[in-house]
């Protein structure tokens, strides 16, 4: 029986798969070692790539940080947050979904050895382009957020004398103050801080 030819592999997919392959080093790398540690050599060396083909996909590396921003950002906010369609978890399940992620390690400016929140912060007054990158994740975060709240006022699961995205900022806010808290080694109790905040939201009956 004849074998099926495979298909070549077209040189825009090998830049791809490339391109993938610095971000997945990227993301690794600064999750053990923080934001600023990992040298570019270290990051090609463990996407298996020279610093040519680096500089073929990214400019800089601040270039690069948006890119590796724009993944796990993105990917976060699938995860937790949902897309659009996707209100009907409704705040409580989105907050469980949230806390399990900081329990497991999975969010990126809370575990362990990984990016500070300072560090990114030092980035953004570096780079505009960097700021710029974070500035679109946390309003996505709030439009997503406003969604939510939105859906469950409609339910009458939330107050409604409280304009939605006032409280998808809010809430954005308290999980950027608990960051800084956390890199401070501040003692703060994630789960009870969240019930008590959906407390507050919640309607009186």
């Amino acid at each position: 029986m004849r074998s099926t030819p495979s298909k070549p592999v077209s040189r825009e997919e090998t830049k791809q798969k490339t391109r993938a392959a610095l971000i997945d080093a990227g993301v690794a790398l600064f999750a053990e070692e923080g934001l600023d540690a990992p040298s570019l050599d270290a990051i090609c060396e463990r996407a298996g790539f020279t610093r040519g083909a680096f500089y073929v996909h990214f400019p800089d590396r601040d270039a690069f940080l948006e890119a590796v921003m724009e993944r796990l950002g993105v990917e976060f906010l699938d995860a937790v947050l949902g897309v659009a369609g996707d209100e009907n978890a409704g705040l409580a399940g989105t907050s469980a979904r949230f806390m399990g992620a900081v329990a497991k390690g999975d969010y990126p400016l809370m575990r362990e050895g990984g990016v500070r929140p300072h560090q990114l912060l030092d980035a953004c007054a570096r780079s505009q382009a960097v700021r710029a990158r974070y500035v679109a994740l946390a309003t996505e975060s709030v439009a997503r957020l406003t969604r939510i709240v939105r859906a469950d006022q409609k339910r009458g699961v939330l107050r409604d004398d409280i304009d939605a995205k006032s409280i998808a900022t809010l809430l954005l806010a308290a999980i950027i103050g608990v960051q800084t808290m956390n890199d401070l080694r501040m003692s703060v109790d994630l789960p009870r801080t969240g019930l008590a905040i959906l407390r507050l939201l919640k309607t009186a009956r």
